[in-house]
């Protein structure tokens, strides 16, 4: 199991790609009216099945729950369609840029069926606390949107360019506003090639008051990059302009301040929405690299921790060709835990 704990709320993810069933306990929601039609809605974007270079691996995941009234919730989902066997020859064999090596290292774990804890398969889990927690972050106007702006070496647009709500928000299955075709494209190339492909996940938060994190080591960047570093796959995270302020002078990087009706706004937003590690009323932009899904057919050098030997291993079994095309509600859930969990802003 994998817990993590912040200032009001706590999520526990447990089970493993083959075990019998996956859930998770969350505890110090706050109380709400939940959407069960909508949260399961939210769930299916994250499924396998469903083209793009997806794995065909199709769980229901419909998570059985039990409420209680302290604000403890626990889901759990059964794994229906596992096929262990895949795996048998990857027996004390890690696969390249898999945990196998490291939690062999670890624990002396040798079994590798589906991804074990590590798999992508415990991000439904997640969903489901991260999709309690934008039902409740909706309740107040907060919402939170993700969608891939890159695929491989195919970009479309994203906030930089000027992506606006209503364009995100309209996104229905394939979660990219433009290039649609073209991203489809790149990953079945990468599919026949037995191969797969990066990809990069932008998120957009409106609504979010100024005011919420705070300094160091309670900053609100740090907070959601935790949150996001628990996705498997994710190497990368970056605020607003990112990297790309690391060439700019002051004076091109510098978000200046006005008036609107009262209200203050930054004409430019390369700081995304955050100053000091706290939000500035500005919407969050922030950008997540994933890197290309280690689980491959081609052909791969590896080691046999029994024999002390070089090898070589074939990856049979069900794999995204794309692992980010179904993470994009995930980088939604963990973006909405990181906000939820700030808490000031909705406790009265």
């Amino acid at each position: 199991m994998s817990i993590w704990k912040g200032k009001h709320l706590s999520v526990e993810i447990f089970g493993t790609s083959h075990g019998d069933r996956i859930g998770v306990r969350c505890g110090g929601f706050p109380a709400f009216s939940v959407d069960e039609e909508g949260l399961q809605k939210f769930l299916t974007r994250r499924q396998g099945g469903q083209g793009f270079g997806s794995t065909t691996r199709k769980e229901s995941d419909k998570p059985e729950f039990i409420w209680s009234k302290d604000g403890k919730i626990e889901a759990s989902i059964p794994n229906s369609t596992k096929r262990s066997s895949d795996y048998d020859n990857l027996y004390a064999k890690p696969r390249p840029s898999h945990a196998d090596y490291c939690s062999y290292v670890k624990d002396g774990t040798l079994d590798y069926a589906g991804g074990g804890r590590f798999s992508g398969r415990l991000t439904a889990p997640y969903c489901v606390a991260g999709g309690l927690a934008k039902q409740f972050l909706e309740s107040k106007n907060i919402r939170v949107y993700a969608y891939l702006s890159q695929v491989g070496k195919v970009k479309g647009r994203g906030y930089a360019e000027g992506v606006t709500e209503k364009e995100i928000a309209s996104i229905e299955g394939f979660p990219s506003v433009d290039k649609k075709k073209e991203m489809a494209e790149e990953i079945e190339r990468a599919r026949v090639l037995l191969d797969s492909v990066g990809a990069v996940c932008e998120c957009v938060v409106y609504g979010l008051p100024a005011g919420v994190g705070n300094d160091y080591f309670e900053g609100l960047e740090g907070k959601i990059s935790q949150l996001l570093f628990a996705i498997p796959a994710v190497k990368g995270v970056e605020f607003g302009s990112g990297f790309d302020l690391a060439a700019m002078h002051g004076s091109e990087g510098n978000d200046p301040f006005y008036y609107d009706d009262g209200e203050v706004k930054t004409s430019t937003n390369h700081a995304g929405g955050i100053n000091g590690g706290i939000s500035n009323g500005m919407p969050i932009t922030l950008r997540v690299a994933f890197r290309p899904t280690p689980s491959i057919g081609m052909q791969q050098h590896t080691v046999d921790l029994i024999t002390k030997q070089n090898t070589t291993i074939k990856i049979e079994g069900r794999h995204d060709a794309c692992v980010a095309v179904r993470a994009v509600p995930v980088v939604e859930s963990a973006v909405a835990l990181a906000l939820l969990d700030e808490g000031d802003y909705y406790e009265n």
